[in-house]
């Protein structure tokens, strides 16, 4: 869970934003594909309700990951795209639809811990958790200003 907070492939950390609008995107269309994205994590939380009904958490938890893999090869793919209209609508639909995978396998994988790990630890994990999420979220922003210079 916590390597997908070292994720620069949201709206979420500003270096989306950031890059988009370096890539000549407008400042209006930035902000509606940020409001797009975050309606489309909001239904994420109904796909976990409905999918925790059809199934098991653990299938929820693993359909919803490689849900969100798949969506984010198709950003990473638009990386290899010259047609900067295609490649930008590439980019920012995988990053749009990979919403739902990821909220839905954060709420499986925390009712996971909440159900499987015993109540006398279990403040120790979440102790832990939290700041490897901070960690890996922090840890974006050098790579991100690194990776160009390579």
């Amino acid at each position: 869970l916590s390597l997908l907070y070292v994720n620069s492939l949201t709206f979420g950390n500003g270096i989306m934003t950031a890059y988009l609008l370096y890539r000549g995107m407008k400042l209006e269309l930035v902000g509606t594909c940020r409001g797009i994205a975050s309606v489309i994590g909001l239904l994420g939380t109904l796909v976990y309700h409905q999918s925790v009904k059809r199934m098991s958490l653990e299938a929820t938890g693993m359909w919803s990951i490689v849900y969100e893999f798949g969506c984010l090869a198709l950003s990473y793919g638009s990386l290899f795209i010259d047609l900067d209209s295609l490649s930008l609508t590439m980019l920012i639909s995988g990053l749009c639809l990979s919403r739902i995978g990821l909220w839905v396998f954060d709420i499986a994988v925390t009712q996971l811990q909440q159900e499987r790990i015993p109540p006398d630890v279990r403040g120790v994990v979440g102790c832990v958790q939290q700041p490897l999420n901070a960690f890996f979220g922090l840890l974006c922003f050098p790579l991100c200003s690194i990776v160009p210079s390579i």
